[in-house]
């Protein structure tokens, strides 16, 4: 059985030594922490927004439907601002 290492560092040098070359959504295991490695990996993984694409591709939209919805948040966002010059 490996006896752990005892030496203390901290989050900037944890999270500095992390990191790995060339994976941009990837976390490596410092001083045997995996909780640290997870939560960087958690961390990345929702900046990436990789969660949220995967959930708007569970079902078809339509592409008339998106556009429809972009040209009235457009049209909302155009009337807030006229309101806001006056």
């Amino acid at each position: 059985m490996k006896q752990l290492k005892t030496s203390y560092m901290n989050k900037k040098q944890k999270d500095h030594q992390s990191i790995i070359p060339g994976h941009s959504i990837a976390a490596r295991v410092v001083n045997y922490d995996l909780g640290f490695a997870i939560r960087i990996w958690k961390k990345k993984l929702k900046d990436s927004d990789i969660l949220l694409k995967l959930k708007e591709n569970k079902e078809f939209i339509k592409p008339s439907v998106i556009k429809r919805a972009a040209n009235s948040k457009a049209r909302y966002i155009q009337q807030i601002r006229s309101k806001q010059d006056i």
